[in-house]
């Protein structure tokens, strides 16, 4: 079976999950042909990984010259009913000519390219998918992510008509959207964690004890992430008397607030923002921290991102806000912990001081090892999505 996938902007390096996805399942033997509308530039392509590299030298992309030179076709007409249908309930605007455009050009080469299946990731590629299914009669899946259940859910109720399957990336999200889908959509539906490759990131040792307590954060520095309220947290708590240190990785709009933020609070000089790290580099950052801690907005901004699972995979607890699909993962008290709220700074306060004044028991950070090793290993859970793309769903 040739599978063709399809990914608005691909590889970007936030989004390791898919390249590493799509690398996993080449190595299990599929015929993978990569198709994306954005390919990354400038600073975007510097921080790709050697593997994302490979996948992009690989990747067909649909230019926008291409999507209009290919509206004009059969294709585009047979799409023009179901593209109107997609549009009648949008959650975010998008520009339909170049939508039907790039579904025409997509069409014409899963015909020239002798696809057997489509499979897409993010909703403007689903939408895409969708009506160059509709061209072709090629069957199409997805991959659904926590974000677009409550923020760009618009065209699901048209896409899960055709679609063979969904594959979902936790459980929270996936009930959210059945929520509001009729009730055979459910028989669609699949949990695939996107899990993590546990070979990659090894149980650490723990780091030499406190002081200081080194807590360690990641991710794009935007508002959702609620950096600020760990900044907060870790800055009251060292008013109060702890010697706290806090790492955060990543870069975006937020680096500039958060570092006047510290400052404003006293807190600079425990402050450390490193900018992007390598992936394969955040492990080194892992093992030299004693907990991880992500206080995210709880509105499907985020369900559980990698980087938590990455953290429990070395053996380090993790202090993590009410995120959608947070107890799935965290057993509180046993393998990490979850606030009660996402501004809840004094269970952030108090649960630092335990960790400053007791460590990590072995045991809470054997298990949160074993839980990852047990249910998020990448390497059984890319066998599960094999099994959805060569069989489809029933």
């Amino acid at each position: 079976m040739r599978i063709g996938y399809v990914i608005h902007r691909f590889p970007w390096p936030s989004e390791t999950f898919i390249s590493r996805e799509v690398a996993d399942l080449i190595a299990l033997g599929h015929d993978i042909r990569l198709y994306a509308f954005v390919r990354p530039t400038g600073k975007d392509e510097e921080l790709l990984s050697d593997q994302a590299r490979a996948l992009m030298a690989q990747t067909r992309y649909i230019t926008p010259k291409e999507a209009m030179l290919a509206l004009p076709s059969l294709d585009t007409l047979n799409m023009l009913g179901e593209e109107r249908r997609l549009a009648a309930t949008p959650t975010s605007r998008t520009n339909r000519p170049g939508r039907l455009g790039r579904a025409a050009a997509l069409a014409k080469l899963a015909r020239a390219d002798g696809l057997d299946r489509l499979h897409a990731h993010w909703p403007y590629a689903t939408s895409c998918v969708h009506l160059a299914s509709v061209a072709t009669g090629i069957d199409y899946s997805i991959s659904v992510h926590a974000h677009e259940v409550a923020h760009d859910n618009g065209h699901f109720p048209v896409c899960f008509e055709r679609l063979r399957f969904a594959s979902f990336c936790n459980r929270a999200a996936m009930e959210h959207l059945l929520a509001k889908l009729p009730p055979q959509a459910r028989d669609k539906a699949h949990l695939v964690y996107h899990g993590v490759d546990v070979s990659a990131f090894p149980f650490q040792p723990p780091a030499p004890p406190p002081p200081p307590l080194k807590v360690l954060s990641a991710g794009r520095l935007t508002a959702s992430k609620g950096f600020d309220r760990l900044v907060a947290g870790c800055a009251e708590a060292a008013r109060r008397g702890l010697n706290v240190e806090l790492t955060i990785l990543g870069r975006g709009a937020e680096t500039e607030a958060l570092t006047a933020q510290a400052a404003s609070l006293g807190f600079s000089d425990r402050f450390h923002l490193p900018g992007w790290v390598p992936h394969g580099e955040v492990r080194g950052y892992i093992r030299d921290s004693h907990a991880f801690a992500l206080l995210a907005s709880d509105d499907f901004n985020d369900g559980l991102p990698n980087v938590v699972v990455e953290a429990m995979a070395s053996g380090r607890p993790v202090i993590v806000s009410p995120l959608p699909a947070a107890r799935e993962i965290v057993d509180h008290g046993k393998n990490g912990f979850v606030l009660d709220a996402v501004d809840d700074l004094e269970g952030l306060i108090r649960i630092l001081n335990t960790l400053a004044a007791e460590g990590a028991t072995d045991d809470m950070a054997q298990a949160a090892r074993r839980t990852v090793v047990e249910g998020y290993d990448a390497a059984n859970l890319i066998k599960l999505q094999s099994r959805l793309l060569l069989d489809g769903a029933t």
